[in-house]
């Protein structure tokens, strides 16, 4: 968590410093970026560095912090829109996730996160600073805001369990993507949300062939 001297400084050196960090984690994984590399970017002295973040992690995590914050700020909309319809609502979500994740401003950053697991290196580096709980929250958004009518739940550990069960389909199909690209090839925007609905239709309708009916 960056310390309090870090919401002082004007936007615009924030904002800078932000940059530079996002464009040093795309650069290179996490054990391979360099502070160095970000406070020459952002223009400003190591010591200052140290006056806003404890380390390397503090500041990789605050990154992190962000992408959850945007992922929330996306399903709140979402949810409202839908009028909480949990399928609606995920299916919606996971398009725009696949979009900024494959082709959106911070893909290659991104891509570092999740090829090179980063959070855990900086974990082990850094073990008093913990990874952000992105997907805790997440699933506390969907408990509270869905409409539960037209779910088979009856508490809401089971809607807990279901919002796991989606956001692993999710994190699934990235892994797919992610570990296809490590292998030279490339899976198309349209494959991963074809992918992705496909697995959203099945766990909402069955994967068992409805048989005809006889007479």
């Amino acid at each position: 968590m960056p310390k309090p001297t870090f919401f002082r400084l004007p936007e615009e050196k924030r904002m800078r410093l932000v940059k530079a960090a996002y464009a040093e984690f795309t650069r290179a994984p996490f054990a391979d970026a360099s502070i160095s590399n970000i406070i020459k970017d952002a223009g400003i002295p190591r010591g200052s560095f140290y006056q806003y973040f404890e380390d390397k992690s503090d500041i990789f995590f605050y990154l992190l912090d962000r992408m959850r914050d945007n992922a929330q700020d996306w399903m709140q909309r979402i949810l409202k829109e839908q009028k909480g319809d949990f399928f609606a609502t995920a299916a919606i979500l996971f398009d725009k996730a696949i979009d900024s994740l494959v082709d959106g401003p911070y893909a290659l950053f991104y891509r570092n996160v999740f090829m090179y697991m980063d959070f855990h290196s900086a974990a082990k580096l850094t073990p008093a600073v913990h990874p952000p709980k992105g997907k805790g929250q997440l699933v506390d958004l969907f408990v509270a805001n869905i409409d539960r009518t037209k779910l088979d739940v009856q508490s809401d550990d089971e809607v807990r369990m279901l919002v796991h069960l989606v956001l692993g389909l999710f994190m699934q199909t990235m892994g797919y993507y992610y570990n296809h690209l490590a292998d030279g090839e490339e899976t198309s925007v349209l494959a991963l949300k074809k992918r992705i609905a496909q697995l959203l239709q099945w766990l909402k309708y069955g994967a068992i062939k409805k048989e005809e009916a006889h007479d």
